[in-house]
């Protein structure tokens, strides 16, 4: 399980976000290309496919949350969650929901899903050693696999906010997901870059 801490608390810095998380399986590499709209295309196919519609995987036997009845919220909050501390990850959570919708007068539950959809990236590049040279493969990543990297990028770029508490940076956060804008949504689009940028070697599948 991913955990999250006050800056005050240090810990390990997840995975590169190359590698493989939490057991998940990675799609097969393809030709894949990254439009400029966000959009990629699957060169093998000649399909183009938009970013996805605002669909949540979650794990089987995860229970929704008791404020929102949500499910992606419950993971979001698991993944928040320090040394088993889950209540304090609720009211971590919740708090960073109240000043979202303070701040932006409305329901805070569809500000938090679209961002957390924004955050999404569709391809990403693993690294395949062929005859003695590694290469940077474009695949296209799983829906399972977009949610766990979105939560990561988002709470990675909340430790690095400086000077404010940590419901306020992860509320910004949110916020600047939603408005397409910040850190994740940079560190998204670089990673839509360098996949585009390897695309010559998209067929070492």
């Amino acid at each position: 399980m991913s955990k999250f801490k006050n800056d005050d608390q240090q810990d390990k810095k997840p995975g590169a976000d190359g590698e493989q998380g939490d057991g998940e399986p990675v799609a097969a590499a393809a030709p894949v290309q990254v439009n400029e709209d966000g959009s990629i295309t699957i060169a093998e196919s000649g399909l183009s496919a938009a970013a996805p519609e605002v669909t949540n995987w979650v794990g089987l036997g995860l229970k929704p949350d008791s404020r929102y009845s949500s499910l992606m919220v419950s993971k979001f909050i698991n993944c928040l969650m320090y040394q088993g501390k889950k209540a304090t990850a609720e009211a971590l959570f919740y708090d960073s929901m109240e000043q979202i919708a303070n701040k932006l007068k409305s329901d805070p539950l569809p500000v938090f899903e679209q961002a957390l959809q924004n955050a999404k990236p569709l391809v990403e590049v693993r690294s395949k050693r062929i005859g003695g040279a590694n290469y940077q493969v474009p695949v296209e990543v799983n829906k399972k696999r977009q949610q766990t990297i979105a939560i990561r990028w988002i709470l990675e770029a909340v430790r690095t906010r400086k000077g404010r508490p940590t419901a306020e940076k992860l509320a910004q956060e949110l916020i600047d997901c939603y408005n397409k804008t910040g850190t994740t949504i940079q560190k998204r689009e670089n990673t839509h870059r360098m996949a585009e940028a390897n695309k010559a070697f998209a067929h070492f599948a």
